[in-house]
C-alpha cells in the first residue's frame, strides 16, 4: 500500500468519525428545539404554519466554506439569495464552487501536466433559526446540491474540460451568527459534504467535513431603517 493511499484512508476515517460527531450534535440539537424555556413540548407543524403567515423579506449571503478534497484543504465559495419568513424560516437557491489550489495529474498523452480539480453546483437551501438571544442568533442550514466535477487544464491559452460529469450532493449544518447594528450578519459554522453522487471518472474524494464563515446583508432591518430615516426629513 503506498503512502497516498494510506493517507487516503486516514482522512476517510477521520470524516466517518466526525460525520458520527456531527450526527450525534445534530441530533441533540433538533430534540433541545423541540423544548421551549418553560419545558413544555412545542408543536412543530403549528409553529412552521405560523413561520409561514409571517411576511417575506429577501436575503442574500456570501460564504466561504473550508472543507477538503482528499485530505487537501479546498476552500468553497458560495452566493446565495432568497426569502425569509419571519426572521425564522429561510428558503432560497445559492450557486457553489471551489477555490483554484486543488489539482490532479493528467495522463501522459495530455503533456504531463497537471489540472485544475472543479466542483460548480447550484443547491436549493433552507435554514431554520431555532436561537435567538440579543446578537447572537443560531441555526440549522440545509442544501442539497446538483452540478458538476470535471478536470480544467489550459493549452493553447484555451481551458479544456475532461472527464466532466454530474454529482449530487446533502450538506446539513449547523451556524452561529453575530448580528452587527442590525444590519450585518457575520458568523461561523460546521457542517458536511456527502456526496450522493459522485463523479466516479475524478480519482478525488468530495465528501468531507465543512467548516464555515458567514456574511449577510439583513435586507429588512436595513428598510426599516432608511425609511425611518426618510420619514424623518
Amino acid at each position: 500500500m503506498d503512502g497516498a493511499h494510506y493517507g487516503f484512508i486516514l482522512a476517510s476515517e477521520k470524516h466517518t468519525r466526525f460525520l458520527r460527531i456531527f450526527s450525534y450534535i445534530f441530533l441533540a440539537v433538533c430534540l433541545l428545539t423541540a423544548v421551549d424555556s418553560q419545558g413544555q413540548t412545542i408543536n412543530l407543524s403549528d409553529s412552521l404554519r405560523n413561520v409561514f403567515q409571517q411576511k417575506m423579506m429577501p436575503t442574500a449571503k456570501l460564504d466561504s466554506r473550508n472543507s477538503f478534497v482528499s485530505g487537501r484543504s479546498a476552500r468553497v465559495h458560495g452566493i446565495k439569495a432568497g426569502v425569509s419568513f419571519g426572521k425564522k424560516l429561510t428558503l432560497g437557491l445559492g450557486y457553489n464552487w471551489i477555490a483554484k489550489g486543488i489539482e490532479q495529474e493528467l495522463p501522459p498523452q495530455y503533456y504531463q501536466q497537471n489540472a485544475a480539480v472543479k466542483l460548480r453546483y447550484v443547491a436549493p437551501f433552507v435554514e431554520y433559526s431555532f436561537y435567538k438571544k440579543g446578537n447572537w442568533e443560531a441555526m440549522i442550514p440545509l442544501q442539497i446540491g446538483f452540478g458538476k466535477s470535471f478536470l480544467q487544464y489550459e493549452i493553447g491559452g484555451r481551458k479544456q474540460r475532461l472527464f466532466e460529469d454530474n454529482v449530487i450532493l446533502y450538506e446539513p449544518g449547523m451556524n452561529v451568527e453575530y448580528k452587527i447594528l442590525n444590519l450585518i450578519g457575520v458568523g461561523a459554522g460546521v457542517g458536511y459534504r456527502i456526496m450522493l453522487k459522485n463523479n466516479k471518472l475524478i480519482d478525488q474524494q468530495f465528501t468531507s467535513p465543512v467548516y464555515v464563515i458567514r456574511f449577510r446583508l439583513i435586507f429588512d432591518e436595513i428598510y426599516k431603517q432608511a425609511k425611518t430615516w426618510y420619514d424623518k426629513k
